[in-house]
């Protein structure tokens, strides 16, 4: 009996000289852990038993310590959990040593090449934790160049600057089409200026300028105006005109054309041709321009008559607008004149000579066919059909009502109207101070050339011609030339810039809102205010903006939350924007919260997926299966898949390794023990040798 006793002994402690030996083996093996043997005596019906056995060999999951590495793709697990990789078997083994490499085809492996396994990210890097686990690979495609959509800036605005002080001057352009007109350069005011740059649909940088000028109109406000590549867009368009083109103008009273053209001749009101340059412009017109250095061809009309009129061509473009409206009147400010006075000075007289029908109400003068006839002002009144007024006396027109057939005048006395036209019967109407209909008109007089007024009220868009025609003595059109404006009663305005905002200060100096122009219902520009302090600034794809048409338009918000204005020097702090151009992948990197980094040659970093940690209940249960892998069993019960520091698992820390746990102190002491215990065994076996021996020799 006591042979085998010593016998399981010695087996015993040899399992656990093996198991101290793998373990000092093992102590520079990163993620090892020590393992330990359990032993169990082994039962017998007598009170002595029968040796010892081995029960279990248990190995011992505690933390080893983390040590920093030089690379980052180096991953220690501070606390519980496995990383879980695929082999290239396909099955799935766990680990705690993290030293990965990425292939040539982007996989991430370790170094028997099971590839980690994680949760994937989508094409804009987001990942999606705790959907799939699929093993992780990195892209290493160029990175496609992204339009900015949003900026960022913290603005300090001096509030020391008087308005209308210490400005400074930078031209601009305002029409790319035609960049060498000197008529397409404007000078912007602006007491201070920040730059940043942004990016277009290609990747292609532009360089943002917004020069900010205090603001005379209200306390504690400033105009931000936006500037790209050096370009200024603005809502009033230059005037551009093709060559052979006529630019009409009139000065003093314009004699009446007897023309038989189907529409009410009329003319022109009074118009200098030497014209302060101003940058206005009106909805739903056409603009008259300032011929101010243009060629003028100088044409007397007919005898007897003061009026003249002119004609410019050549092909000249102009981009300073005078304002002009339904009505046709136009109004010329002095050299001094200010937008505030002129706008309204223009609004007045719209308002004053139409009514909320867009029907025009100004009283009138119109003299005998057969003499010049003269209108004091353009287009003010309304007609469908051939129209002159004729008789024995002039008639005063009191209103004119517009309809789709007739044009109704109320005269101030009746009488005989004499309608006639070379190509059509003569025909005479009744008078009765109430009804003029169907006129047409005669052409008799000499030869001459001017500028009649064509209305054409039926016609939605584009009603209001201008028409440049030579009528003979018979009356025969030998040229017409035709200008568009639209019907609608207008609207005058001071132009602006459609980028431009105003940012307005608390007294405290802390923000108090930001907002961004449109046309105010009664005239004028307002500016309305932008939700969170983010003003919208946009700019088409088209050959008048710096994009050129080549790329997609380009829109983005600057956030201006936490701008001031304090009593110190204006400055722009913390611009930032979403924006970049391509760039190809120059390095992988891992975040300690397991997120794989894309790193490109545009400084920007786009996530390729997250790795993902699995926990076991009992983790004692793992096998072994070499090259630092454990396999799942039924006594670890089944994986937890998570992120890294959710549940029981840990955190993963990049750029370093967990050491074996392996303590050599302990192991040498055990190592002691064990080979006491086998030499103690070993002599159990020499004493009942002996004992035998003894029994033998008796």
């Amino acid at each position: 009996m006591s042979f085998s006793q010593a016998l399981s002994g010695l087996n015993a402690q040899r399992e656990k000289l093996g198991a101290i030996g793998n373990n000092i083996a093992n102590s520079q093996t990163v993620g090892f852990k020590s393992s330990n043997v359990q032993f169990a005596d082994v039962f017998a019906e007598s009170r002595i038993g029968l040796g010892v056995r081995t029960s279990a060999v248990l190995q011992d999951f505690t933390q080893g310590n983390v040590e920093s590495s030089s690379r980052n793709m180096d991953l220690a697990i501070s606390g519980e959990g496995f990383f879980r990789f695929q082999q290239p078997n396909g099955e799935v083994g766990y680990s705690r040593n993290g030293q990965l490499t990425m292939t040539a085809d982007g996989r991430l492996v370790n170094a028997q090449g099971a590839q980690i396994m994680g949760y994937a990210a989508d094409a804009e890097g987001n990942v999606q934790a705790g959907g799939a686990v699929q093993a992780l690979a990195v892209d290493a495609g160029n990175l496609a160049a992204n339009a900015t959509t949003s900026a960022s800036t913290s603005l300090n605005l001096d509030s020391r600057v008087q308005a209308g002080t210490g400005l400074q001057q930078v031209q601009v352009t305002t029409d790319l089409m035609n960049p060498d007109n000197p008529t397409s350069q404007e000078d912007l005011s602006y007491n201070f200026s920040s730059n940043f740059t942004v990016y277009d649909s290609l990747g292609n940088p532009r360089n943002m300028t917004v020069y900010y000028e205090k603001r005379p109109e209200a306390e504690n406000s400033w105009l931000g105006k936006v500037v790209m590549d050096g370009y200024y867009s603005t809502n009033s368009d230059p005037v551009g005109l093709a060559a052979g083109s006529v630019v009409e103008g009139v000065v003093d009273a314009q004699e009446v054309v007897k023309d038989s053209y189907d529409n009410l001749l009329s003319s022109m009101s009074d118009v200098q041709t030497d014209l302060q340059s101003l940058q206005t412009a009106i909805e739903n017109a056409a603009t008259t321009a300032n011929t101010n250095g243009a060629t003028q061809e100088q044409v007397i009309a007919a005898v007897n008559s003061a009026a003249q009129s002119f004609a410019s061509s050549a092909g000249f473009s102009l981009s300073e607008v005078l304002d002009k409206y339904l009505n046709g009147q136009q109004v010329t400010p002095g050299a001094n004149a200010v937008y505030a006075a002129y706008i309204a000075e223009v609004q007045a007289q719209m308002d004053g000579a139409t009514d909320a029908d867009g029907v025009v109400t100004a009283a009138t003068s119109i003299d005998p066919l057969n003499d010049p006839s003269t209108v004091g002002a353009f287009n003010n009144f309304i007609a469908t059909r051939q129209t002159a007024i004729v008789g024995e006396a002039p008639v005063q027109l009191a209103s004119a009502v517009q309809s789709a057939t007739d044009l109704i005048v109320n005269a101030a006395t009746g009488g005989d109207i004499a309608a006639q036209n070379n190509a059509a019967q003569a025909t005479d109407l009744e008078a009765d101070a109430n009804t003029i209909a169907e006129i047409q008109a005669v052409a008799n007089n000499l030869a001459q050339q001017a500028l009649v007024g064509v209305n054409d009220p039926d016609v939605a868009d584009a009603v209001n011609n201008v028409i440049a025609a030579t009528a003979s003595a018979t009356g025969s059109i030998s040229a017409v030339v035709q200008a568009a404006q639209a019907a609608d009663p207008g609207e005058a305005f001071e132009a602006y810039g459609v980028n431009d905002f105003v940012i307005e200060f608390n007294q405290n100096g802390t923000l108090k809102r930001v907002g961004q122009p449109q046309l105010a219902d009664g005239g004028g520009v307002e500016y309305v205010d932008v939700a969170n302090n983010r003003p919208n600034i946009n700019y088409a794809s088209d050959p008048s903006t710096p994009l050129g048409g080549a790329t997609e338009a380009l829109s983005f918000d600057i956030n201006l939350a936490g701008s001031t204005q304090f009593g110190n020097a204006s400055v722009a702090n913390d611009v930032s924007q979403d924006g970049y151009a391509s760039g190809s992948l120059v390095g992988v990197t891992i975040q300690d919260d397991g997120t794989i980094m894309r790193n490109y040659s545009n400084e920007q970093s786009l996530a390729a997926g997250q790795v993902a940690m699995a926990s076991f209940r009992n983790p004692e249960g793992l096998k072994p299966g070499g090259d630092n892998l454990w396999t799942a069993t039924a006594s670890s019960g089944q994986e937890l898949v998570g992120a890294p520091g959710t549940g029981m698992r840990g955190l993963i820390q990049a750029g370093a390794t967990e050491t074996s746990n392996v303590d050599m102190a302990q192991e040498l002491v055990s190592m002691i023990v064990a080979q006491r215990a086998y030499q103690a065994n070993s002599q159990t076996i020499s004493t009942q040798d002996e004992l035998l021996q003894t029994i033998i020799n008796l």
